[in-house]
């Protein structure tokens, strides 16, 4: 009992320590937001700051919830439409263009510690709800939706920045071609690669939640082995209860969980309903990342199909015009080559983002096999 109490505290404790490092973050994007609006200037009239204002005021009054998540989130859209997407329409420019011309560097720290702040706020709320399920809270998810779409924000960003200075696709060879279609300036190609590094990014937080399972499968190693060395008698699942308590809401705890439970009763066909859940959530937030991947090669599709109805349209009409005359459709064809790019782009986004995701489905499983060993091994050893 004394145990399952220290437990609880520690968990406590470790609750409130990532509420402050949240706390931490919202700060951190004020003042990056705060640089963004005297180094860009406010728009007239101000409707988008007010209200971004006035949400984000609210959100840090409260600490956390969906006043924080929205405020960050119009945060990062002030800053992305007031100057560049606004300079962009303004000029005719592509996001590219814009990019490369102005300084960006508020921009990449708001969307950069705005990441921050989404990712942390949906990994703490996600822990709270894991512990208290009962009480009223809005929409819960294992990975945080907008956290993608900042954290996208700033690698796109980033990208056009490096890649402008970085990369010629001045050669016809293929890697210059490839060059070309990621530096395409067309809305399509911008939104694939925007789209390209929302999933990349999706899958880096799954990453980092895969890496901190595998150090709580080290650390309850290192308690099995620590209880057997002192000639403790305690079986694995109060071990994992009263030593891991704090982690209870990640996948690494609930695979254990029910390794401890299939090997007790000798089944591995009656998960309890916590597992269940995290299942769930875990499966909700996997499928979202596929229904976005199919969009990928759609997007390319899209552009090529736009382009070539732009080509059709441009033949020339008067075809019965002056007879013998050659039809020159040289005109309208050129440059058709370049709207097969956003095909291009497209089906080599959406191979990279595939193979990283299949990867790390791949880690993940053997996540679960190794949670198996090690619960049979340490029974194996009590025995």
């Amino acid at each position: 009992m004394a145990d399952q109490r220290k437990a609880q505290d520690t968990a406590e404790a470790k609750l409130r320590i990532e509420f402050w490092r949240l706390r931490t973050y919202s700060f951190g994007f004020v003042a990056a937001f705060v640089l963004h609006l005297a180094f860009d200037g406010v728009e007239r009239p101000p409707v988008l700051l007010s209200i971004a204002v006035l949400t984000l005021s609210i959100g840090i009054w409260m600490g956390q919830g969906p006043w924080l998540r929205s405020g960050v989130m119009l945060g990062i859209v002030h800053a992305l439409v007031f100057p560049i997407i606004q300079q962009a329409i303004a000029n005719g420019e592509s996001i590219v263009a814009v990019v490369a011309r102005i300084p960006v560097w508020p921009q990449l720290l708001v969307t950069l510690i705005g990441s921050r702040v989404l990712v942390t706020e949906g990994e703490l709320s996600f822990a709270q709800f894991w512990r208290r399920p009962t009480k009223r809270r809005p929409a819960i998810e294992i990975q945080s939706i907008p956290s993608a779409i900042a954290l996208g924000s700033f690698l796109t960003l980033a990208f056009y920045l490096c890649a402008h200075h970085a990369l010629s696709p001045s050669t016809k060879q293929t890697s210059g071609i490839i060059v070309s279609a990621m530096l395409g300036g067309t809305i399509v190609h911008s939104a694939i690669i925007f789209l390209f590094f929302v999933i990349l990014s999706s899958i880096m937080h799954a990453s980092q939640l895969y890496l901190a399972d595998r150090s709580i499968l080290a650390a309850f190693g290192r308690l099995v082995e620590a209880d057997r060395k002192a000639g403790a008698t305690r079986d694995l699942a109060s071990i994992l209860s009263d030593k891991l308590d704090a982690v209870a809401h990640t996948r690494a705890f609930r695979l254990l969980s029910a390794a401890i439970e299939a090997k007790a009763s000798g089944s591995k066909t009656r998960p309890d309903l916590a597992i269940l859940s995290f299942d769930g959530f875990h499966f909700a937030s996997r499928h979202f990342v596929r229904a976005l991947l199919t969009f990928l090669p759609l997007l390319g599709f899209l552009g090529t199909v736009i382009g070539l109805a732009v080509a059709i349209s441009e033949l020339p009409h008067g075809m019965a015009e002056g007879a013998g005359q050659a039809l020159d459709i040289s005109a309208s064809l050129a440059g058709l080559a370049v709207k097969f790019e956003t095909t291009l782009l497209g089906l080599i986004a959406s191979m990279i983002c595939s193979l990283s995701l299949g990867f790390l489905e791949k880690r993940e499983a053997e996540l679960a096999a190794t949670c198996m060993l090690i619960v049979k091994d340490a029974g194996e050893r009590d025995a």
